[in-house]
């Protein structure tokens, strides 16, 4: 089974950093930028991945929620759906969501950033690593910070499947899923 990550930029011409995880194998496949919705569609369905983290809020409708209070009340900075560029972001995410679920693939909400702090590990190679993942020919490259924030994302996907390292924050209107403090 694989999963992925995604830390969907607000418009398509900007790089949205895409991250596969192998479940059977413990082994990051992929990691790279995608710019099109079609193209996310098309890689994530060509990959056969089942779950999408997604660094996006999950929303019809870009309003401020209960689970972005909960989230700012427990000391993660994420930013409100209807502030700014956000407006645009949350579009987009709802519209890969809806593609995506049509499509059979569960697709979830995360904030890479608050995933790290929750974590209590500060980058994404060594959360990688003390989770038992092989991160392959990724270990060694200089990727952007995109690209990170998807590897970040991929391992909340990883946990999501595994539960013992996951952490959600939730409310009416939504969840976030995070890593719990690994050690």
């Amino acid at each position: 089974m694989k999963v992925s990550g995604l830390d969907l930029a607000a418009e398509s011409h900007n790089c949205s950093g895409y991250a596969v995880v192998d479940l059977d194998t413990l082994t990051l496949v992929k990691a790279v930028c995608l710019y099109s919705d079609d193209e996310i569609v098309n890689n994530v369905l060509a990959d056969q991945v089942r779950l999408v983290s997604v660094d996006s809020p999950l929303i019809r409708d870009p309003v401020f929620r209960r689970i972005d209070r909960e989230a700012i009340r427990r000391g993660f900075r994420v930013l409100p759906p209807n502030f700014g560029y956000m407006k645009k972001l949350t579009l987009r995410g709802w519209t890969l969501y809806e593609r995506l679920s049509r499509e059979g693939v569960e697709v979830i909400e995360t904030h890479p950033r608050s995933a790290l702090i929750s974590s209590g590990i500060s980058d994404c190679f060594t959360l990688a690593e003390r989770l038992g993942l092989n991160l392959g020919i990724y270990r060694w490259k200089v990727l952007s910070k995109d690209i990170r924030d998807a590897i970040v994302s991929a391992l909340v996907a990883f946990c999501y499947v595994r539960r013992d390292c996951l952490l959600t924050i939730s409310a009416e209107d939504g969840k976030i899923h995070l890593i719990k403090p690994v050690s």
